[in-house]
Parts: structure tokens; C-alpha cells; sequence
């Protein structure tokens, strides 16, 4: 291929390059000389040309010939002087910088400027405050962290979190470069899985100990960082959001490798712990464990509780529908209601425990006999219950002392005869009413006439041979969803039967929890209340030590309040 050839009007002398530093004086006139400036900025300017001495042949001085270039107008008509200099001198004027030599010059000043603010903002007095992005959080801020702060060896500054931030400039610019990959390992830094753990994490695992990350067969930890975003503002931490959550659970390769370790992982590695005094309810763990694939709360898979129908293990007898729509005596006045027995705790978020004191016993009291009503078994201790039974005569002759006003002696020995008459009437023997006290199921009797019922009336009475009978005393739960998180308090305005299906519920083993659907009536967008995944999940877990098939130690789900 032929070398391109300049076009036959170029003129190479009076080419302005683009990289040179001066331009003439005269150029914003429009009329540039065409000598240029000198490197230095020095005008080079002194005549439109220079005339050239021309001898012809046979001629001993010669002439002098002007050599304008035909650009500039040809050949001037005066022509040289006599003694060959321009008879058209260019006046001298004062080069300019041209626009690329003054945008260097601005560039350089930009960033001397820039340096020297930045060496005088990180190494003064206002280093913190300038290197802060934003306020921290309340999570991160107070006397609670102070504390954790000073336990942890750190200070209360940028150190607590940032482990390098006590190295000052030179240090961080050194901990960068000895990252690894490094700031200028373009490919390693491509290639980093993405929210992987950092050294920014290990600090926070070094004060959230009991914050291990998720179940334990998750396929690699998330990291802190790019859920719980920091130098947000002050007040509370904002939530993480839902697709730090769908980057697993909306991946299927990813659910399916942890199936994979899940099977690798001894039972106990999955077992619900809450802690405190909170009675949790016991799922089974499904077969794929909980790796379902979705996007979104409105392809969120059913509640476990209502797909696999799962039943309350608890043996109390219990019949939701008799105390409510039930021809049953009116409590104050009125019908029963779920407020009356199901009361919210101080904070509002869980319901109190139901006990028999504080609810049944006014409905429910455990007298057996029908004079003498104040008369009543102690509740919640069978063998308590054996020796009141076993000491009527002396349980009799108190209550006439506090109850009847009976203080001569003579009067109160007649009364505890004529009341233990009374009952060996109802009972032949102490053994039969001790039996009946425990073992009775019915309110009234073969002969019609009406009975007490006893403690198998409502629990599960074992008998023990000649000892006392075993009660099975009630386990309630008040956590049912161990997965998520429930608040009453925020339920408030809503019906209690429109999550629980109460007035239809005839046996104890019923689970009257919502599904999905009710749920995502409201917490949907056409519902408007929020359906992230942070609405109603906390992810982590207190750790657990177990170890798998290959002999390596993983940490198991305790999940304190969850």
C-alpha cells in the first residue's frame, strides 16, 4: 500500500501543531505569523521573508529577490532593500499559551491543590470527621458501643470497625497495596466472587460472636458489608435488602449445592433453639431442607405449619370452638373472646403465656364440693394436690376457722364431722375420691346428679401404681413460625380471626396459623404493606458446634429470639 501523500496545498512551514506549547500573539486577530513562537515562548518573528541574492551569469554583485512564499501573496512589489534585508519587517508581539498548554497547566494545579488539601485534611486535627462518609448508625454509636469498644481493645473511633484506620495515610495506602488481590490487579479483582467475606467482616465478627451467617449448609458466607450498609445516617441501621437474600434463593444451582452439604451434615446441625423462657414449636425439617427457589413473597413457598398440616403436640384438652360459640356461662357479663384469655405482653409483639391462675380458674375452679365452694385442690403440683386430699379433716377445720368465723373448739370439730360425712356420701372411701379428683373425665354422674370434674378432665393423667398419678403438664408454644418473626403490636387494627380460624377449631392438635395467602393479602403491592424478605426473617444464627460425615467442624442454628 502506497504512503498517503499530503494534499498539494499543504504548506509544512505554516502548520500549527496541536502539541506546541505557545501560539503566536496575533492569532485571536486572524492573522498569525508564520515563524510561530519559539519553544520557550520567545516571539520569532523579524520580516516576511528573506530575500535571496540572485547572480546572474556575467554579473558580479547580483540582486536581491524577495522570497514571500505564494500563501502570503508572492513576490512584494517594492521588493528587498539594497542591502538585502525585507522591506516588510513583522512587529514582535507576545506569545499565548495555547488551550492544551493552559488545560496541562490547570490539570497540574488541580491536582497540587488537590494533594496538598488531602495531606493537610488526613493529617490534622479534623482527620475523622473529614474521612467519614456519613454519620454511623445508632447500632454503632452510643454508650452500648463504647462499652463493646473498650472490651474489644479498640477505640471509639473509625479503629473499632476499620482495623487499619490507626495507621494513618502511609499505612493505608500500604494495607491497599498489600491486599490481596491488590488495587491494580485489574484480572484477580474481575474474577472476585462477589460479596465475599473481607477483613472488614472479621472485624465485625470479632464483636458479633453470636452472629454466625445463616443455616449451616449455606455454600459460602455472605459477607456483613453488603447487607447491613453503614454511613447511612443516624438512627437505625436500614434493613438489608431483599435481593442480597434472592442472589441464593433465586439461584437453583446455589440451593441445589446446599442441598448437597445439607446431606453431609449430622440432624442436631438444624435443630430450633430460642432462648430465654419461649417455648418454640418444633417443624420437622423437609427432605431438601429449606432451599425452595423463589423471587419474591408472592412465589414464597406455604408455610410449612399449613402445607404439611402439622399438628400441636400438646396433650392438654382444648376446644376453641366450645369457649367461644359454646353455650357457656358469660364471663362479666359477656361472651367469651379471644382478648380475654390472650393478652399482649408488655412490649406488644408476643402474647402473654396462657396460665390457669390468670385465665382458667375463674370458670374453671378446682372445688369438689358442692357446700363448701372456697374449698379448692391446688393447681399445678399432683403430689400437692395427693396430700390436701389426704388432710381434709384439717383442711376442713381451717377453713371453718377462716371462712365459717367457727373459733370454739366443740363447734369446729362438729363442722369438720358433718363435711366429712358429706363427702364419704359423695366418696365411700378417701381412695375413691382421690381417685375421682385425678381420673374423673365427666361433670356429671351415673345417677345424673352434677360432679367436679378431675385433673383428666383437661390433662393427661397416667396412673402410677400406688404412687402419686402423673400429670403431663401443658407445653404451649408462643413461637410457632421459629423461621420468622411475628409482631402483634403492628397487627393491632386486624380481627383475630382473620389470621385464626378459631370458631371452627374442636381439638387441641389444631394449628390455627394463617398461610401464605392471608398473609400476602396485605403484604403484597396491591395490599401496600412491605413484602421484603427483612419484613419478617433474621438470618443468624448462634453458633453450635457439630461435625459432619468428613470429620469438619460447622456451627449449628440456635437462633436466640428469632
Amino acid at each position: 500500500m502506497s504512503e498517503q501523500l499530503p494534499a498539494p496545498e499543504f504548506d509544512a512551514a505554516q502548520y500549527e501543531r496541536p502539541g506546541c506549547k505557545w501560539i503566536c500573539g496575533r492569532a485571536a486577530e486572524g492573522r498569525p505569523c508564520r515563524i510561530g513562537p519559539s519553544p520557550g515562548g520567545d516571539c520569532r518573528a523579524t520580516s516576511e521573508c528573506t530575500p535571496a541574492l540572485q547572480i546572474k551569469s556575467g554579473e558580479t554583485k547580483g540582486r536581491w529577490r524577495c522570497t514571500r512564499p505564494k500563501s502570503a501573496g508572492g513576490p512584494c512589489v517594492e521588493g528587498s532593500l539594497p542591502d538585502g534585508t525585507c522591506s516588510h519587517p513583522i512587529p514582535r508581539c507576545q506569545p499565548v499559551r495555547s488551550l492544551r498548554a493552559k488545560r496541562a497547566l490547570a490539570t497540574l494545579w488541580t491536582v497540587a491543590v488537590t494533594v496538598g488539601g488531602l495531606l493537610v485534611a488526613l493529617y490534622g486535627n479534623a482527620r475523622w470527621s473529614f474521612i467519614t462518609p456519613r454519620e454511623v448508625s445508632s447500632h454503632h454509636s452510643g454508650a452500648a458501643f463504647e462499652k463493646s469498644a473498650k472490651l474489644a481493645g479498640r477505640e471509639n473511633n473509625c479503629s473499632a470497625c476499620h482495623t487499619a484506620a490507626r495507621r494513618g495515610p502511609a499505612g493505608w495506602i500500604q494495607v491497599a497495596f498489600l491486599a490481596e488481590p491488590g488495587p491494580l490487579d485489574w484480572r484477580k479483582l474481575s474474577s472476585v466472587p462477589g460479596k465475599t467475606m473481607t477483613r472488614l467482616d472479621q472485624a465485625c465478627e470479632r464483636c458479633h460472636t453470636l452472629h454466625e451467617f445463616h443455616q449451616p449448609n449455606v455454600v459460602w458466607n455472605y459477607s456483613c458489608s453488603a447487607c447491613h450498609r453503614e454511613h447511612e445516617g443516624a438512627g437505625p441501621m436500614k434493613a438489608p435488602a431483599s435481593a442480597e437474600c434472592l442472589s441464593c434463593h433465586g439461584e437453583a444451582a446455589t440451593m441445589q449445592a446446599s442441598v448437597e452439604k445439607a446431606r453431609t451434615l449430622p440432624p442436631e446441625a438444624f435443630q430450633y433453639r430460642t432462648g430465654g423462657t419461649r417455648i418454640a414449636f418444633q417443624t420437622p425439617r423437609p427432605a431438601r431442607g429449606h432451599t425452595h427457589v423463589f423471587h419474591a413473597f408472592a412465589d414464597h413457598p406455604e408455610f410449612q405449619v399449613v402445607a404439611e398440616h402439622l399438628c400441636d403436640p400438646d396433650t392438654l384438652r382444648f376446644n376453641h370452638q366450645t369457649h367461644l360459640t359454646g353455650n357457656i356461662p358469660l364471663l362479666d357479663g359477656h361472651k367469651l373472646a379471644c382478648a380475654d384469655c390472650h393478652k399482649p405482653d408488655a412490649t406488644g409483639t408476643y402474647m402473654r403465656p396462657v396460665t390457669f391462675e390468670a385465665n382458667c380458674r375463674s370458670c374453671h375452679a378446682l372445688q369438689f364440693d358442692a357446700k363448701n365452694p372456697e374449698l379448692q385442690l391446688p393447681h399445678g403440683n399432683a403430689a400437692a394436690a395427693r396430700a390436701f386430699l389426704r388432710s381434709l379433716p384439717t383442711q376442713y377445720a381451717d377453713l371453718g376457722r377462716r371462712v365459717k368465723g367457727i373459733t370454739r373448739q366443740p363447734a369446729l370439730e362438729e363442722f369438720v364431722g358433718q363435711q366429712m360425712a358429706a363427702i364419704r356420701q359423695q366418696a365411700r372411701a378417701g381412695e375413691d375420691l382421690e381417685r375421682e379428683a385425678f381420673f374423673n373425665t365427666a361433670r356429671q354422674g351415673p345417677d345424673g346428679r352434677p360432679r367436679y370434674a378431675g385433673c383428666a378432665y383437661c390433662h393427661e393423667v397416667k396412673p402410677t401404681g400406688e404412687g402419686t398419678p402423673l400429670v403431663t403438664p401443658p407445653m404451649m408454644p408462643d413461637r410457632w413460625l421459629t423461621g420468622g418473626r411475628f409482631d402483634h403490636a403492628r397487627h393491632a387494627t386486624m380481627a383475630c380471626a382473620t389470621c385464626h380460624d378459631a370458631q371452627h377449631s374442636h381439638e387441641t392438635a389444631d394449628v390455627m396459623l394463617p398461610s401464605k395467602q392471608v398473609c400476602a393479602s396485605c403484604h403484597s403491592p396491591q395490599g401496600g404493606a412491605s413484602s421484603s424478605c427483612a419484613s419478617c426473617h433474621n438470618y443468624h444464627n448462634t453458633p453450635l458446634t457439630v461435625t459432619d460425615s468428613a470429620g469438619t467442624l460447622h456451627t449449628a442454628d440456635a437462633r436466640p429470639g428469632k
